[in-house]
């Protein structure tokens, strides 16, 4: 038995959209449910394959729209066939789509992961004062061996050594006007297209699938200014946190985690991540919305 949920009004001003491609209710139950407790703005989920009847009552219920994607095939492209673990270099050209065949334009949109994202504020009451805004992790691209080789693999050594010394931008979170991330979903589709992962020969005998690597992509546009009207935030202070090299974690006396300027960070991305030294899990966010 599905619990019903509150009902609330829709607010299409702003949009959260996400790739959920081979993902079932257990996998985004924190990200719904935690979504819907702090907004009520537009939600649009992208799958691959038809919904089983379960998922579909359970989104409804969640006011949660989904799009089933089956446009392109990307098979012929390296690093781009269908696969779940492929999804990470793929959603770009699902978010165009998306974007592009909208009816209702939205002010506001946040493209975003959705397994390993949780809310703890509604994040579009925050004011974003640029266009588009990126969100960084709290180390360097040339001291992350994956974020390197994304680099090194795809744009080259020469495009890595120009901006290896600047912190890691995620690309599982960002936030941006209309346009500037419809741009942002174009450009990051052409350019997953023109420079695709030059896979090692050890993983191809081996048969290794590819890990996403669209991260790779996403920091060259960024760091080679494509886009002129962007904030970078940093993760200490920012309304969006990233917890892969968080080596603090502040929490006010709710349980919600804090920035350093004591604000409860909106969003919190990888909390699955985290954990003590004894190996209990930081965050009790599967308990809170089992």
């Amino acid at each position: 038995m599905i619990r019903k949920n509150k009902r609330f009004t829709i607010n299409n001003k702003n949009l959260i959209l996400g790739a959920a491609c081979g993902y079932n209710w257990g996998d985004l139950k924190i990200f719904v449910k935690s979504l819907r407790k702090f907004l009520n703005c537009r939600v649009i989920l992208i799958f691959e394959e038809e919904l089983n009847n379960g998922l579909k009552n359970r989104l409804k219920n969640y006011e949660i729209e989904y799009f089933i994607y089956k446009e392109i095939n990307h098979k012929k492209i390296p690093g781009l066939i269908n696969s779940k673990s492929d999804v990470g270099q793929r959603r770009y050209g699902m978010y165009e789509y998306i974007l592009k065949n909208i009816k209702r334009k939205p002010n506001k949109v946040l493209l975003t992961d959705t397994r390993d994202v949780v809310f703890q504020k509604d994040l579009f009451q925050n004011k974003f004062h640029k266009s588009i805004n990126f969100f960084l992790e709290d180390e360097q691209i040339l001291n992350d061996t994956r974020n390197s080789r994304w680099l090194e693999r795809t744009v080259g050594y020469k495009e890595y050594n120009k901006i290896k010394k600047n912190k890691i931008s995620c690309s599982g979170t960002t936030i941006g006007n209309f346009n500037q991330i419809l741009k942002y979903s174009i450009l990051m589709k052409k350019y997953l297209y023109l420079y695709p992962y030059k896979r090692p020969l050890r993983h191809l005998l081996i048969l290794k699938k590819v890990e996403p690597y669209d991260q790779g992509i996403h920091n060259y546009l960024i760091y080679n200014n494509f886009f002129k009207n962007m904030q970078l935030h940093e993760n200490k202070s920012s309304k969006i946190c990233t917890t892969a090299y968080m080596r603090k974690f502040l929490f006010n006396n709710k349980g919600q985690l804090i920035n350093i300027k004591k604000e409860v960070y909106s969003l919190i991305h990888q909390y699955d991540r985290s954990f003590y030294k004894n190996g209990r899990p930081i965050f009790n966010f599967k308990k809170l919305y089992a």
